[in-house]
């Protein structure tokens, strides 16, 4: 059963909230595994911890109860929905694997051309492991040791006027942001290379994914520091410059008194209005903050003052706005959760919704999670 920090079922994936997050006077670090007090995250993990496909994730992530994880001082957002279909935020990962799943195919039970086999296999990451030591460089890693995985939201921070991938600490306390390690997921890292059923592969001049570190202060005043996870290069034989170690980032520049964090993602191959077509994920570790004494945030004036007005959802009336890259299966729910439509498209082809009554849905295809309204001609 899942395990409420709080009251309520707002926080049902929780941390020990003891010794083990405060490193220093007023310092704490976001700690899912640490040496002197054995693996911290201590909420359910599904199927084998590290297995290579399929297991090894939060059991929650899927909750639709599930709005935030707390572990110790810091609280991350999280979000699911539309029947157990769609998540969004953080969630956690055990896994550790770094394989391909789309193209090329590294078995004989994927398929080499689409994005299906994705779904079941989001839960690596590129490093193969969460870390046990960062004594090394790169960190030292172990299957089975948790790790944070962020899926960007896209239409959350861009149509619902709110943050899909924050982070706060408990009380709306401030901070003064230190380090963190970020790794690559294997779903854009493979994708960067072969592309998949939405993204092609960055192998055009100019071609970068980034990792974008927000961060908003008492005065709502926003610094923002850019990481680059991808990049194009046109001396390597798969012109692509990317790394799959966990990579230590300073994250002191972005000042002190800070209320939250909060991370968004940019590709050079992204659809107008529809986001980037490369998977919009990360992995993440050991988050260090110093806590500014006594001072707390505004609660009033977080989510509000630095996040743009609320946009409609995207509307349809025969064909969905967006081409896919190789093709592949489509699956749309209803507002209910219930599958109404799954069809397969071929590449460059649209998809085609003229049999759907209005209404609100969500179609998936890949790594895209589109909320949208049918509406009539």
């Amino acid at each position: 059963a899942a395990l409420a920090c709080t009251a309520g079922s707002a926080n049902i994936g929780c941390a020990n909230s003891g010794a083990r997050n405060a490193k220093g006077a007023g310092e704490a670090v976001l700690n899912l595994y640490d040496t002197s007090g054995g693996v911290v995250w201590y909420d359910t993990i599904t199927g084998n911890p590290s297995a290579g496909k399929g297991g090894g994730y939060w059991s929650h992530t899927y909750d639709a109860t599930a709005t935030s994880l707390r572990f110790g001082s810091f609280v991350l957002t999280h979000e699911a929905g539309f029947g157990g279909t769609f998540w969004g935020g953080f969630t956690i990962g055990t896994n550790g694997d770094p394989e391909c799943y789309g193209i090329p195919c590294p078995s004989g039970d994927c398929d080499s051309t689409h994005s299906e086999p994705w779904v079941d296999n989001q839960w690596g990451v590129k490093a193969g492991g969460g870390i046990v030591s960062t004594a090394t460089t790169p960190p030292t890693v172990q299957k089975g040791v948790p790790y944070l995985i962020a899926y960007w939201n896209y239409y959350a921070d861009d149509h619902e006027n709110r943050r899909s991938l924050e982070v706060k600490l408990a009380g709306d306390t401030l901070f003064k942001p230190q380090e963190v390690y970020i790794g690559n997921h294997p779903w854009p890292y493979c994708g960067n290379i072969y592309g998949d059923g939405f993204a092609r592969p960055l192998k055009q001049p100019g071609d970068v994914f980034k990792l974008i570190v927000h961060a908003v202060n008492a005065n709502n005043q926003e610094f923002a520091l850019p990481i680059i996870l991808a990049q194009y290069n046109p001396n390597a034989s798969d012109s692509v410059r990317q790394s799959p170690n966990w990579l230590k980032v300073d994250l002191t520049d972005l000042g002190s008194d800070i209320q939250s964090l909060y991370f968004t993602m940019f590709s050079t191959d992204t659809t107008a209005g529809l986001g980037p077509n490369t998977a919009v994920y990360f992995c993440m570790d050991k988050l260090k903050v110093v806590k500014q004494s006594g001072a707390a945030a505004p609660a009033a004036t977080l989510r509000t003052k630095a996040l743009k007005a609320a946009k409609p959802s995207v509307e349809v009336t025969d064909h969905f706005p967006l081409t896919s890259y190789t093709g592949g299966e489509v699956a749309v729910h209803d507002d209910k959760g219930k599958e109404v439509l799954k069809t397969t498209v071929k590449a460059g082809e649209k998809i085609n919704l003229s049999k759907l009554p209005a209404g609100d849905y969500r179609l998936r295809h890949g790594h895209r999670s589109i909320p949208f309204k049918k509406v009539s001609k």
